[in-house]
This record gives structure tokens, sequence and C-alpha cells, in this order.
């Protein structure tokens, strides 16, 4: 709903539990993160920090259950597969990492990495990190 008012911050939702439907479609909708009141604040301060950083915050059985359901999407890249480079970073950006650590990882520079992310964003028509996971495993699986 943020989103349809101009909204393009990063959303964390903190939650007391969550049906797992719910949090499927919101990780359709795009939300970088759930986190579960019951756990610890250094986790909440840690999850900030990687969704600031660029990163995602999920719990494995979420992403499961998300990535299971495929919803209807038209989405089709704009240009050719993916280059070397897009593979080497989209690989980073499923493990989690952000663009500061995937820099550091490649030898490349912070602002590269986020052009490439853009050039993601743009081949797979996605807005966010959890958009383009999503995407990628659903269409691009052989490509990886």
């Amino acid at each position: 709903m943020a989103r349809q008012h101009g909204f393009a911050g990063k959303v964390l939702l903190g939650v007391v539990g969550i049906d797992e439907a719910i949090a499927t479609d919101l990780i359709h909708a795009g939300i970088s993160g759930i986190f579960l009141k019951r756990d610890s604040p250094n986790l909440l301060a840690q999850a900030i920090r990687h969704i600031v950083g660029g990163g995602v915050w999920f719990r494995q059985e979420q992403l499961k259950n998300a990535m299971a359901s495929q919803p209807q999407t038209t989405t089709q890249p704009e240009s050719g597969p993916f280059t070397a480079r897009e593979q080497q970073v989209l690989s980073y950006v499923f493990e989690g990492f952000t663009n500061r650590q995937i820099a550091e990882r490649i030898g490349v520079s912070t602002s590269s990495v986020k052009a490439t992310i853009q050039q993601l964003f743009s081949k797979t028509g996605v807005r966010t990190r959890s958009q383009l996971v999503r995407i990628v495993l659903e269409q691009y699986k052989d490509q990886l």
C-alpha cells in the first residue's frame, strides 16, 4: 500500500507472528524484511544494518514458500542474457551480501556494484532485491 502512494523506501516489518501466506504476499510485494519481535534487540540492529546496506531479511522458510508460490507475471527482459558480471553480482545478492561486501569480494567499487544491480533491475523489470531474487528464480533459472 505504501508503494502505491509513492513510498520508495525499504520496509522491515516487525511482527509477533505471521501467517506464511501473508509473508509470501509481502515478499512478492517487495518488502525488505520480516522481523519477529521475540528475537533479540541485537538481531534487530543487525537486520536494520543489513537492509540499509542493500540486503533483505527473511527466514529461509519464508523465502522457500515465496519461491514455491509463483504469481502470474509478464515481466520479460529488456535485453539479452545476463552478463558474467551480472551473474557474479547476482550470486552474491542471493547469498544476502550488501553492495559493499560484494564490491570487496569481486574487487570493484560499490558504485559499480550498484550500477550492475540497477542493470539487473532493468533487465528483469523489478525495483527491489527481494523482487529480483524472486523473478530470477522463477524466470531466469537457465542463466544461473
